[in-house]
């Protein structure tokens, strides 16, 4: 058996066809994988971004865990490690920088691939012309893509798009069994500039600005905002979910029937809910709440669970899979009965981020925000005050509860405050980041 394991960037609950009351068909490929799988509509990220979600995707334990997120603890117990000590070969590529080996992330794997370059200036007409002319696969494309990579022209989107695809689809057709591949696509994260066909498929608004314009000014300034440029932002994003759903489409053609695969997202996405465009640090349901789909050999014998899973439940899960025992820090537990159409009981999960938005990924003890959710309810613990969410009747958490008390709270409150008694926020290890690093992350819009 081989594993694939797809993490998609910035990807909301709400724009995956196969979750129940999805925004638009934006992802054929991945609903017709779906009619395949076990979908889980309630999912959840113990993270708001890339550098607080994946170490629970990893190594099934929370964020905050030893020592936190800023690099992740030898502890800390990969699947790839675990995989690797069982005897598999393992492959990963991605384009965020958040990932790099530097993090920790690289352990177990033979294979492990950063695809992710950066753009210059000027370059970007040259980029959204290729893309929106050309498919990934044409000779235009590939040539220049060959030229842009023969020289080291640092153009991140021509050099990134179709990368993690080839990398990801050669270690799949090239390997035998027992092989983990996990492949992150960049996409839809900001600045949001799909190809003109997605754009146009969606009906996406003309404007004056470019996506990139229009996007980073939505990202600093979302209140200042007219109704027809939040339109034209959403149908933007809309478009680069279906650019990702193409990518990932092309994937699974090297996929057969006796692959375990699993999709998910890394965290969803703020389309100025609560204020915000993009995923600065907050836990509410469009940055936690992820889509999650399983697709085990010879297919799922359950369609739709309504089971809350969690992060903490893919890598115990790829590992029942493989016949390998989770290591004991593994928090998580197997979602293979759920898959396999036995019951499983909700588990409350937590959420948490200790980064403020000016200072992504390095630990602030000020800044501590913990979530506590199952799919009724939610508790929010931030500057200092605790609030909740009664998520069947206002799941846009709009009417915010002050400091709820009750029978219908009283085990999410345990939860939470046994988390909060756990967590020690140490002082930032200020990890260098090299100067690539910094200037894609500015790119991405994380940093000014």
């Amino acid at each position: 058996m081989k594993t694939l394991l797809l993490t998609i960037d910035a990807w909301r609950a709400t724009h995956a066809s196969f979750m129940p009351d999805a925004v638009g068909e934006h992802t054929p490929n991945l609903a017709a994988l779906a009619e395949e799988g076990a979908v889980f509509s309630q999912a959840v990220s113990h993270g708001p971004a890339t550098p607080y979600a994946f170490p629970s995707i990893f190594t099934s334990t929370l964020p905050l865990d030893y020592g936190g997120y800023e690099q992740l603890s030898d502890e800390r117990t990969l699947v790839s490690e675990a995989l690797h000590e069982a005897g598999w070969s393992a492959a990963g590529v991605h384009a965020n920088p958040w990932l790099g080996e530097k993090y920790g992330y690289g352990r177990g794997y033979d294979i492990y691939r950063d695809v992710g370059e950066f753009g210059l200036p000027g370059l970007e007409r040259g980029r959204q012309f290729l893309l929106d002319n050309f498919s990934l696969d044409s000779p235009v494309y590939r040539a220049a893509q060959s030229l842009y990579r023969t020289v080291q022209e640092p153009l991140r989107m021509l050099g990134g798009d179709a990368a993690e695809i080839e990398v990801a689809r050669k270690a799949l057709d090239e390997s035998s069994d027992e092989t983990f591949v996990w492949t992150h696509l960049l996409e839809p994260h900001a600045p949001y500039t799909p190809p003109k066909r997605h754009r146009e498929a969606v009906g996406v608004p003309e404007t004056d600005a470019t996506p990139s314009q229009l996007v980073t000014r939505a990202q600093h300034g979302p209140e200042e905002f007219t109704e027809r440029e939040r339109e034209v932002v959403r149908g933007l994003y809309a478009a680069s979910v279906r650019h990702a759903d193409e990518k990932a489409g092309k994937l699974l053609e090297a996929v057969d029937d006796d692959t375990l695969v699993i999709v998910t997202a890394d965290h969803g996405e703020a389309l100025f809910e609560h204020g915000q465009v993009g995923h600065e640090p907050a836990l509410y349901d469009e940055l936690t709440h992820v889509p999650l789909l399983v697709r085990p050999p010879g297919g799922a014998a359950e369609g739709l669970v309504e089971t809350q899973a969690r992060h903490l439940d893919i890598a115990p899960t790829v590992l029942d899979y493989a016949g390998v025992e989770p290591p004991e820090s593994y928090r998580g537990r197997s979602l293979r009965p759920a898959v396999e159409g036995e019951g499983m009981s909700d588990e409350v999960a937590i959420s948490e981020v200790a980064s403020s938005a000016t200072e992504p990924g390095r630990l602030a003890p000020e800044e501590l925000q913990v979530a506590a959710r199952t799919p009724a309810r939610k508790l929010i613990h931030a500057d200092g005050e605790v609030r909740g969410f009664d998520l069947q009747n206002d799941p846009e958490e709009r009417e915010p509860i002050a400091d709820p008390k009750g029978d219908d709270w009283d085990d999410l409150r345990a939860a939470l405050d046994d988390r909060l008694a756990a967590i020690e926020v140490g002082e930032t290890e200020d990890i260098e980041r090299d100067e690539e690093v910094q200037e894609r992350l500015r790119n991405l819009g994380y940093i000014d």
